[in-house]
């Protein structure tokens, strides 16, 4: 894998080559790719000493990992991988790895970007990825079932209990108090009925069934089992999961601010001073921290932008998400905090290509946040201004509630006696040429358009 001239291009050797122009040849991979389970790849003009030839993939704007990932989203990419699988199998082909790290969203929809991960099927073996899978889908979203999607992502993030390796049966069972799990896999999978009819009463038995079957589906399994069955044994068990959204006292929030785009009739003051920066500005590519319900994220997609949209509360990503995909609005939501994204802050370390690295935009929004950043988490301005002035490539388009704000005068003590508009704007011009001030919804309130 190598770029040049902003593209990305996979080189292929000669022993690899026969395999590669079969599936080119063949129609298999345009199929997979009109589809969008596979990344879009095509034979290029580059030639490269010591390879047979060069194909070149379509360049996503932006990478993100699944531990940034609402639990929608990681079903989502579940259900992808799975239908590439079974696909290929019907034509001999098989994933030799199911990890989702090999999964990117191009807006709101997942496709596999790893055509080197796709070998022949050895008929009569078992699906060797399907143990990946398990322990990067199926756990978390179990986990994430139950009500702990941040204990899933965090165990995404740091490898469960073995580091690198996801989540292992053990940290399902420890979170989620499943403890019956081994007394089953003691017995054959042919006797597990038995096992539920004597280890529950005869009310529950109904239950235990439904669980004793998706244990089943999770034991490791041998060549005389159709690999294909298998594959669509795990989509049942991925679509059966109903997850649980987090429920945090913000979760209503926009509930009765959230116009639609089609008239301007209800916008507020502050709608309208967005809107007026983005099409003074026209950015190609946007990154909303603290995105809340996402409505700017969608006005800022909707005027053309590749979007990025963080934001700490689950609920608000998912309803952005599902927004997303029903708009087909190049949008893509991310659940993290400012804390973690900030490459100032120790913490911001993480598996992968570094949050400024990634998600580095022509434009950042940050909207009714930075009173936030001071008053619940305790940072200065010259944290939060160098902050995003990481991520922004061109301009920051930020909020300010200065110090005759209701809300801030409630918030106000000694500690915060440096909080005011002079000391902000101070921190912002150390790292931006230009500021103007737009009006926003309440009298000591501003946009600030900072240019470079």
């Amino acid at each position: 894998m190598f770029s040049w001239e902003g593209g990305l291009y996979r080189a292929i050797s000669g022993e690899r080559a026969p395999f590669y122009q079969h599936l080119l040849s063949g129609g298999i991979l345009r199929d997979l790719i009109r589809r969008q389970l596979l990344i879009d790849t095509e034979i290029s003009d580059l030639e490269l000493d010591g390879y047979a030839f060069v194909l070149k993939h379509r360049t996503l704007p932006f990478v993100s990992h699944c531990y940034e990932w609402c639990g929608e989203m990681l079903k989502a990419a579940a259900l992808a991988v799975l239908e590439l699988e079974r696909e290929l199998l019907k034509h001999g082909l098989t994933l030799q790895d199911a990890h989702p790290y090999n999964v990117l969203f191009a807006g709101p929809m997942p496709v596999w970007v790893d055509l080197g991960s796709v070998v022949p099927d050895c008929p009569g073996e078992p699906w060797h990825a399907h143990e990946e899978f398990l322990a990067y889908y199926t756990r978390p979203l179990k986990i994430m079932a139950a009500g702990h999607s941040g204990i899933a992502r965090s165990l995404l993030r740091n490898g469960g209990s073995e580091l690198g390796v996801g989540v292992q049966q053990r940290d399902l069972e420890a979170i989620t108090g499943i403890t019956f799990a081994d007394m089953i896999k003691d017995k054959a999978t042919a006797g597990i009925k038995t096992v539920a009819r004597e280890a529950f009463p005869s009310k529950l038995q109904a239950l235990a069934s439904r669980a004793t079957r998706s244990i089943a589906r999770s034991l490791p399994f041998g060549g005389t089992r159709e690999t294909i069955s298998v594959v669509d044994d795990a989509i049942q068990e991925i679509e059966s999961i109903r997850l649980v959204q987090p429920s945090t006292i913000w979760s209503d929030g926009y509930g009765t601010n959230f116009p639609d785009f089609v008239t301007t009739t209800h916008w507020t003051i502050k709608h309208r001073s967005v809107a007026q920066i983005l099409v003074a500005k026209k950015p190609g590519s946007v990154l909303d921290i603290g995105s809340n319900r996402g409505w700017y994220s969608q006005l800022t997609a909707r005027n053309g932008a590749q979007v990025v949209s963080v934001d700490r509360n689950e609920s608000w990503v998912t309803k952005l998400f599902f927004d997303a995909v029903t708009s087909q609005l190049p949008i893509l939501p991310l659940v993290a905090d400012f804390r973690t994204l900030n490459p100032m802050m120790a913490w911001a370390a993480a598996p992968g290509i570094a949050y400024a690295d990634r998600l580095r935009c022509d434009m950042v929004l940050a909207l009714a946040l930075v009173h936030v950043l001071v008053f619940e988490q305790h940072l200065n301005f010259d944290l939060i201004v160098r902050g995003l002035s990481a991520f922004a490539t061109k301009c920051l388009a930020v909020e300010f509630f200065d110090r005759d704000d209701r809300y801030v005068r409630e918030q106000l003590g000694d500690q915060f006696s440096w909080y005011n508009f002079e000391n902000f704007l101070t921190a912002l011009r150390r790292e931006f040429r230009e500021v103007t001030k737009f009006d926003s919804d309440e009298q000591h309130r501003w946009v600030l358009l900072c240019e470079r």
